[in-house]
This record gives structure tokens, C-alpha cells and sequence, in this order.
């Protein structure tokens, strides 16, 4: 591999790349709603001249480098959804979608993948096998986009022996291109709770005969937020927190009913097992308590996403053969990404690493209205996709 041509060539095409983000920043689209972007990747896939399938559980895109029949294979995936967040960055190419926003630099990883595609296609006769691109749809709406991508197997024909992707984030020190590697579980798994407390509605003159839903709400909230965590091993970690949407009736009457959500986050199937547990119980039991009856659903989210020592060691080897900046950090993520599925769902090896992308004016973290990225970064990202793929191929 030869990190000096590949950085020459991503130099060479950066300013199409920004061209092509700033593009699809104007134009954000929500999940399942993501029809231009859909054209938008393959009208730039025609260009390169790569083999394509739109319309892959929903908006999804699946696209090849290198002959489907090949004995080895590799995926890449990127995320192309936005969300229903208000820009307020003030940037010449904000979003024109309002309450739109790529807050999560979705835009970012769709360009930086085609970013990845061009220069592979460039290098095609210095690897052995096959590329796979997942643009990968409805990722940040829950159930997500990638288990419905497995079950339209995508992760066979050709097969993939291993995938491979990454997020942009937010840095302190206003670094830009670093890529943050961890073995193991890096990013928490998160689960919803949703929770609605059923009283008896009741006159204020005569509160003896209601059955007050807020008053019972309002303990509870107290209640999961600070004993779920401590029935849980330390070595097991798992966070619960509780967010409340209530709903009464009128001034001097006790509402009847309230409702809410708890985000669940674990480090491990231990935890998050344990954390389930607690919460169905402590809520029979204060529902008991205060004579309502609590009704809890659990709306199962993103798994555990588990970096394969090799995978990582890999990744360190070639971003850091071709020029890039990887570097070891002592604690995960506490984010949660659906990629988890694709190596959980097929048993397939898979890493998944976070790049510095600036912080811009205001320090502020992703889904924020006022993020700011640092373009500068998708150097760094395309010249470390390209790099893995060719470093896994040739091994």
C-alpha cells in the first residue's frame, strides 16, 4: 500500500467531497424520508461507474468494488439519515429543511464513503477481493436501519468477512482527524422504557377518593434513577435516566394519569438484564404502594457494539501506514449505534471507531442545533476506510 499515492489522490478530490457535503447539509432528510439523499449517492455512484442496488429496506444503498464472485470481502458502512433538529449554526450552506438538521454528521460519513469508494476504485489493481458500501438508512430512529438491512442480506452476495465504520465526534482540544480505537464493547447498548401510571382522577375538595398518578410518577422517577444503578455490579455498568411527559386534567382536579420515558444505557448483557429486572419490579411495587396500576413496555433498541481485537489492531496498522493519527483511548463510548447489529446479527468481526472532527465556536455535542464539523476531516476518513479495506484484502 502506498500511503503517499493514497493521500495524493484524496487531496486531489477533497474539493468535490466538500462539495458533495454541503450538498446533502442543505438538503437533510429524516428517517425513512430520505428519497433525495437516496438519488443524491447514486447519481455519484453512476459517475465512478460502480454497481449499485437503491432501495434496500427502504433508502438503503448497497454497492460493490470489485467482482461479486470474489473469495474475500469486506464491508464499509455509512449512515445517511438527519434529524428533526433546528440549525442555528448560521453556515452559507445550512439546512433549508426546517427543523432538519444533520446534527450527527451523517452527511459527513455518506460523503467520506464515497470519498472511500473513488479512491478504491482508483487503487483496484493493488487489492484481492471485494469492497461492499452499506449507505445505511433510518438510523437514528429506532428500530434503526441495519437489522432491517441484514434480513435483506447484505451481508451475503457477496459475503462479508468483516465490516468496518465510523462516526465523527466532537473534540475537546479541537483536533481534527484522530481516530479513537478501543477493543471491546465500545458503545453502549440502549433500551426504552415506556411507562404510564393510571390513577383515578379526583375533585380537589375531596383528594381522599382519587388515586393520584403524578404524585406516584414523581416518586417513581426518583426511585429508578437512584436505585436501579446501585442493584447493578459495578463491573456490569448500566444508566437509567428519566424523562417525563405528563398529562392531567383541569385546575383543581388530581390527575388520573401521567406517563414517561426511561432511557436505559449498558455496558453489558449482565447489566442491562439485571436493569430490566429492577425496573418492572420497583414499578409493581410502588404501583402496589400507591394504589395505581403502572403499565410498562419495553421498546428493545441498539445492541452492544463489540470491537474485535484484530479488527482494531488492524485498523491501527493501516491508518497508521498511510499517514493517518489512531490512537488507543482508556474507556468506550457512551453512545449507542445500530452498526451493532451487523456483526451481532451474523456473527461477522467488526470495528467501529470515532474521528475527530473539530468543535468549532461553540462546544457543543452531537444533536446539537449549533454543531459545527471541521471538513478537514474527511481526509482523514476516506484515507482511513481506504486504507483498512486494502489492508484487510491483502493479508
Amino acid at each position: 500500500m502506498n500511503s503517499a499515492q493514497i493521500k495524493a489522490m484524496v487531496e486531489d478530490e477533497f474539493e468535490e467531497l466538500v462539495e458533495i457535503r454541503r450538498d446533502l447539509h442543505m438538503h437533510p432528510e429524516l428517517s425513512e424520508h430520505e428519497e433525495r439523499t437516496e438519488k443524491a449517492i447514486c447519481t455519484q455512484l453512476d459517475k465512478l461507474g460502480i454497481p449499485y442496488e437503491a432501495g434496500v429496506a427502504g433508502h438503503g444503498i448497497i454497492a460493490t468494488v470489485g467482482p461479486k464472485d470474489a473469495k474475500y470481502g469486506i464491508a464499509i458502512r455509512a449512515d445517511i439519515d438527519a434529524l428533526p433538529i433546528t440549525e442555528c449554526t448560521g453556515l452559507p450552506y445550512a439546512s433549508v429543511n426546517k427543523g432538519v438538521m444533520h446534527a450527527c454528521g451523517h452527511d459527513l460519513h455518506t460523503t467520506m464513503l464515497l470519498g472511500a469508494a473513488k479512491t478504491l476504485c482508483h487503487m483496484r489493481d493493488q487489492f484481492a477481493g471485494t469492497v461492499k458500501l452499506i449507505f445505511e438508512p433510518s438510523e437514528d430512529l429506532m428500530p434503526g436501519g441495519a437489522r432491517a438491512l441484514v434480513a435483506a442480506g447484505v451481508m451475503e452476495n457477496p459475503h462479508v468477512d468483516a465490516i468496518f465504520g465510523q462516526h465523527v465526534c466532537p473534540s475537546e482540544n479541537d483536533s481534527v482527524g484522530r481516530m479513537q480505537l478501543y477493543k471491546g464493547y465500545f458503545t453502549s447498548a440502549v433500551d426504552l422504557f415506556h411507562i404510564s401510571v393510571h390513577g383515578k382522577s379526583g375533585h380537589g375538595a375531596a383528594p381522599h377518593t382519587a388515586r393520584d398518578a403524578i404524585a406516584c410518577a414523581g416518586y417513581l422517577i426518583t426511585v429508578l434513577q437512584t436505585v436501579v444503578s446501585r442493584r447493578i455490579d459495578p463491573m456490569d455498568t448500566a444508566v437509567l435516566t428519566v424523562g417525563t411527559m405528563s398529562g392531567g386534567d383541569a385546575v383543581n382536579i388530581t390527575a388520573g394519569e401521567a406517563r414517561m420515558v426511561a432511557v436505559l444505557r449498558s455496558f453489558s448483557d449482565a447489566g442491562r438484564d439485571t436493569a430490566i429486572q429492577e425496573v418492572r419490579r420497583i414499578c409493581k411495587g410502588i404501583g402496589i404502594a400507591f394504589d395505581c396500576d403502572i403499565e410498562v413496555n419495553l421498546e428493545e433498541g441498539y445492541a452492544l457494539q463489540y470491537n474485535d481485537p484484530a479488527m482494531i489492531d488492524l485498523v491501527n496498522k493501516a491508518v497508521t501506514a498511510a499517514g493517518g493519527k489512531a490512537e488507543f483511548i482508556d474507556k468506550p463510548f457512551s453512545g449507542s449505534e445500530d452498526f451493532s447489529f451487523f456483526g451481532k446479527l451474523t456473527g461477522t468481526p467488526s470495528a467501529f471507531m470515532m474521528v475527530d472532527a473539530g468543535r468549532g465556536e461553540n462546544a457543543v455535542s452531537l444533536h446539537n442545533g449549533k454543531i459545527v464539523f471541521n471538513e478537514e476531516v474527511m481526509k482523514h476518513g476516506v484515507t482511513g476506510l481506504a486504507a483498512i479495506a486494502v489492508e484487510y484484502l491483502n493479508q
